[in-house]
């Protein structure tokens, strides 16, 4: 091990077992003995690249990728990678098990004779990963239950899924046309809310290979290559823990997670305007994104320039340039305000669901670890597709397989509750209600939550 990697190692085992509710506790530190986290923390404006960067320092493999315990050369195979060559490319110098396991289910064995052609070395050093997948563990277990379902049902969208998405963009730009044409605020703000709910199914898109409906979140002024990076291979691999991006973006104004240091205005006040962040982080990324081109750490891709050409149409269409732009900034501030209160009221922080800093899993098998940072719905409004597209819905099994549409989740259920019951394992669900108010309670929790198997215990 190297010896910056040895020194935050120890620097973390010396600091085991601290009061978490003192605010003592490095922003790096994590549940997960040996997990490092060397990036920047609670800086504004949060950038991707710097995230990948870190974790190419934990990661510690060079030029290589990491697939569980082995090294690959994967040089040769950026363009010919079905999924689309960004997924490859930009994970150069990372450990990608967490994605190579989650993202290919059906057929896996071929996948991995695939892998083993571009084979180059066994790794010197352990993961800087959490999470295990044992041949009997829950989460190869369940993978082996699930695939001859999807071989039956499939595993790309419905039609149904599909004229959802379509008829939500093209809802968002007739009511946009005629909002800014008319000035009418109201219908600014309807618009808004649609294109949130637009950009929300565009998720459903961006997980699986390169396809054009991906591009619709690019309408507002989020970016799908940048969410595909964040979202898909920092949050979705490890939800609630140092290493999940999505959890930097609003710090240091808001801290989710207790090991976190939380001054006054963090953990009492951050709750009454955590909504008007929301409101605005739309609009922040395109200083981000700006900031981070200048930098040279990313390039101007011709998706970026879509809310560009919206704004200059809503100038020519509206009754003056002014009112044009008032509409733009509307209508953005509305999609991200949908975008961000859904998101991050739909599983993640109730505060009975895992974030580091509380007691992990003796054995982290991924798939347990993922529902124990996620929680289910259990509302009837939230079952129809058009609900589980725009909200984030079926948000377990979509974080146990990704890739999969949300439109095939549903036929994946009795594998998930056969398995669960297996392992001796519950998944409790909670409502709208129950999860938004428990996001503002998470907001301002300092303490340790122990692991139910260490409460049975009596530990």
């Amino acid at each position: 091990m190297s010896p910056n990697l040895q020194n935050n190692h120890n620097s973390q085992s010396r600091h085991r077992g601290t009061d978490l509710s003192n605010g003592n506790v490095k922003g790096f530190q994590s549940s997960f003995p040996g997990v490092i986290y060397s990036g920047p923390r609670g800086e504004p404006f949060p950038n991707i690249f710097d995230w990948l960067q870190a974790k190419r320092n934990g990661d510690n493999i060079g030029s290589l990728w990491r697939v569980h315990d082995n090294l690959y050369d994967l040089e040769a195979f950026v363009d010919k990678h079905p999924g689309g060559r960004d997924w490859i490319k930009f994970t150069k110098g990372t450990d990608i098990t967490e994605a190579f396991e989650s993202s290919h289910i059906v057929g896996f064995k071929n996948v991995e004779k695939i892998l083993e052609k571009y084979y180059v070395a066994a790794a010197s050093e352990p993961r800087n990963s959490p999470f295990s997948f044992k041949k009997d563990g829950f989460y190869k277990t369940l993978k082996t239950k699930v695939e001859p379902i999807l071989k039956t049902v499939g595993t790309d969208s419905s039609h149904l899924a599909l004229q959802i998405e379509d008829g939500l963009a093209m809802t968002y730009l007739i009511l946009a046309l005629f909002s800014v044409w008319i000035d009418s605020v109201v219908l600014q703000v309807i618009a808004g809310l649609v294109l949130g709910m637009c950009i929300v199914g565009a998720h459903n898109f961006f997980h699986k290979r390169d396809n054009f409906r991906m591009y619709y979140m690019d309408l507002s002024p989020l970016s799908s290559f940048e969410w595909r990076l964040s979202h898909a291979l920092s949050h979705h691999m490890y939800p609630n823990t140092v290493l999940d991006f999505e959890i930097m973006l609003s710090e240091p104004l808001v801290e989710f997670l207790p090991s976190r240091p939380k001054n006054f205005v963090q953990k009492y006040i951050a709750v009454f305007y955590v909504e008007a962040i929301y409101l605005l982080y739309g609009l922040s990324q395109i200083i981000v994104r700006a900031l981070s081109i200048i930098q040279g750490k990313q390039r101007l891709r011709p998706e970026n320039l879509l809310i560009f050409l919206e704004l200059s149409i809503f100038m020519t269409i509206a009754p003056s340039h002014k009112s044009g732009i008032i509409a733009w900034i509307i209508i953005f501030m509305m999609s991200s305000f949908w975008f961000i209160v859904v998101s991050n009221n739909s599983a993640h922080h109730h505060p009975d669901a895992f974030h580091d800093g509380d007691e992990p899993r003796i054995d982290p098998d991924f798939g347990l670890c993922q529902l124990d940072a996620t929680k289910g719905k259990s509302d009837w409004f939230h079952k129809p597709l058009f609900s589980v597209l725009t909200t984030f819905g079926e948000h377990p099994l979509h974080h146990l397989f990704p890739t999969i549409c949300h439109s095939k989740l549903s036929h994946l259920k009795p594998a998930l509750e056969e398995t669960l019951k297996q392992f001796s394992e519950e998944f409790p669900q909670l409502t709208q209600l129950e999860l938004f108010i428990g996001t503002h309670k998470q907001i301002g929790r300092t303490t340790r939550n122990r692991h139910k198997a260490a409460q049975q215990r009596g530990h």
